[in-house]
C-alpha cells in the first residue's frame, strides 16, 4: 500500500541563493543614491503632511509605508495595528485624502 504522507517532491538543482548579491566578495559595497527628482518627490510629501491632522498624517504614511514592493496598501495589517475592520481603515485613508484636496484647493 501507498504511505499515508506524500513525500515532498525535491530537486537534484543544487541550492541557488536568492539575493542577487549573494555571491559577492565581502568588500563589495553597494550605495543606493536617490535621484534629484526623487529628494524633490520627498519634500512635497513631506510638506503635504504638515498641512494634515496628526492622525491623518500618521495613517496616510503608515498606508504608504504598507505599499511598498507591493501592488496595493496591505489595509488589513493597519488595521490589526490599530484594532479595527480593514474596511474602516480604507475609509479613513479615503477621508484623509479628500481632507488633504480641500486644504489644497483653499
Amino acid at each position: 500500500m501507498p504511505s499515508a504522507w506524500q513525500r515532498a517532491r525535491t530537486s537534484f538543482w543544487p541550492e541557488m541563493q536568492a539575493e542577487w548579491l549573494s555571491y559577492a566578495d565581502p568588500e563589495t559595497r553597494v550605495r543606493l543614491t536617490p535621484s534629484s527628482e526623487q529628494i524633490d518627490r520627498y519634500d512635497l510629501a513631506m510638506k503635504l503632511s504638515l498641512i494634515l491632522e496628526d492622525k491623518d498624517r500618521q495613517l496616510i504614511w503608515a498606508v504608504a509605508y504598507s505599499a511598498v514592493n507591493r501592488v496595493k496598501p496591505h489595509y488589513a495589517r493597519i488595521a490589526r495595528q490599530r484594532h479595527v475592520d480593514r474596511r474602516t481603515i480604507k475609509r479613513q485613508y479615503m477621508a484623509a485624502l479628500v481632507a488633504l484636496s480641500h486644504r489644497l484647493e483653499d
